[in-house]
């Protein structure tokens, strides 16, 4: 045999990390990152995501005294059991899930029905939504691969997988499955992968509402290198045929159905920990002026109309394929439909939680604050629920020390939420680039 040139050497050592460089389903990427780094990388990232798991049940039991709360996929397992004796789970009033909500329900029954014990459904449950979780950072890595070096990346995944308020509800919740759909769909899209990008957030709507949300901005991303009449017609292509599937049926069954996708649940009164109660509280209990919290809430859903308009526009005036800022307009997307609902679970915070941590890595104040975001989230759930505020109201008697500690909890965590976003966004920098483009 030939002495092999230095060329021939280069040549096959190029085609062997190619060869065994995961995610190659991307795209070729991934050309010129060290395959052993990436291995590296997602080793560290999977062992971070569970070891955190595992140190919120050990901190949240034995530390702070507080419970795991399995309340929710209690409710999952007795809807799952429900049609495998005949019966239609759609009906209950506890149960306003899409359908979807059965692909992990009916894995994590299979287990409890051969060991007779409800409790191999929760904990097959539970690893699901770890599963999940882990795929969330690993989009995490990737799309930090985009945007920042490999080592940035890194950090930006690990960042997600320490974020332990999340993880708390990553092993109580649902949330976690429809968030990894999300995070799927924006990497699909980031990466050039369009109809991915789209099948993913579509199926994301009969998992949560929420990850429909990005469709519109996958939409207006896509355009700019094509047309949005084109990326409109895509996106329909996607969209028509998974809901004739999945809706089309269960609402020919039951029109009551529909109910489950829209987000404003008037039936559900208003939540005790959300911003329109919040500012109630101040406006009517603490300064005694006497403003309805009917008339707050409306204010709150015309802000949100108004801000998710604006954001789109912001979308849509951008001439090029910016994955910082689309990341940031999803971001502020969730943000204002959570913010202005009158309607709010703890668990939402694993909606925006990954994409927080992909912006926020480049500084070390942006870091500190989603901790305390965290830090916040956690102390409202599961340390104050219960003692100082169940869903629909504080528990200690108005303008008593207690009931002034829940509010200023509530106000004191939306604050380190909004000035989280602010600095990750940095809207005065958007700001500044659409002055540009219009001139």
């Amino acid at each position: 045999m030939g002495k092999k040139t230095k060329d021939d050497i280069e040549s096959s050592a190029k085609k062997g990390k190619r060869g065994k460089v995961p995610f190659s389903f991307l795209g070729n990427q991934f050309d010129t990152i060290d395959t052993k780094t990436v291995k590296r990388h997602i080793l560290f990232l999977v062992l971070a995501s569970v070891m955190a798991k595992l140190l919120v049940v050990f901190f949240t039991i034995s530390v702070f005294h507080s419970f795991i709360d399995l309340f929710d996929i209690g409710v999952y397992f007795q809807h799952a059991v429900m049609p495998l004796q005949g019966q239609y789970p759609f009906g209950a009033a506890d149960f306003q899930y899409p359908i979807l909500v059965f692909v992990p329900m009916m894995i994590a029954i299979v287990p409890a029905l051969l060991l007779q014990n409800a409790m191999a459904f929760v904990y097959t449950f539970q690893i699901l939504m770890v599963l999940c979780d882990i795929v969330t950072t690993l989009c995490v890595y990737l799309i930090g691969l985009r945007l920042w070096d490999e080592r940035t990346a890194l950090y930006s995944g690990l960042l997600y997988a320490t974020a332990f308020s999340a993880a708390y509800f990553v092993i109580t919740k649902y949330d976690a499955f429809p968030a990894c759909l999300l995070m799927l769909a924006i990497t699909f899209t980031i990466y050039g992968k369009e109809f991915k990008g789209y099948a993913a957030s579509v199926l994301g709507l009969f998992t949560k509402v929420f990850p429909i949300l990005a469709l519109p901005f996958f939409v207006l991303y896509n355009s700019k290198e094509t047309s949005i009449r084109q990326e409109v017609i895509s996106a329909a292509k996607v969209f028509i045929p998974i809901s004739v599937v999945l809706f089309l049926p269960l609402f020919l069954l039951s029109p009551d159905t529909l109910k489950i996708y829209i987000p404003i649940r008037s039936e559900l009164g208003f939540y005790s920990n959300t911003v329109t109660f919040t500012l109630y509280s101040w406006i009517n209990d603490v300064f005694k002026l006497s403003v309805s919290i009917e008339a707050i809430s409306a204010v709150m859903y015309i802000l949100m109309g108004i801000g998710i308009l604006a954001i789109l526009y912001i979308a849509y005036i951008f001439p090029d394929k910016n994955p910082k800022l689309l990341i940031k307009l999803i971001l502020c997307a969730i943000i204002l439909v959570i913010i202005c609902a009158k309607v709010r679970s703890p668990q939402y915070i694993v909606w925006f939680t990954p994409l927080i941590c992909i912006l926020a890595v480049d500084d070390i104040k942006k870091i500190v604050l989603i901790y305390v975001v965290q830090a916040l989230a956690y102390i409202e759930f599961p340390l104050m629920f219960g003692a100082f505020y169940t869903a629909i109201q504080y528990t200690e008697p108005m303008l008593s020390s207690g009931w002034m500690l829940t509010l200023m909890m509530f106000t004191l965590e939306y604050l380190a939420l909004f000035v989280c976003v602010w600095f990750v966004v940095n809207p005065r920098e958007i700001y500044t680039k659409i002055r540009v483009v219009q001139k």
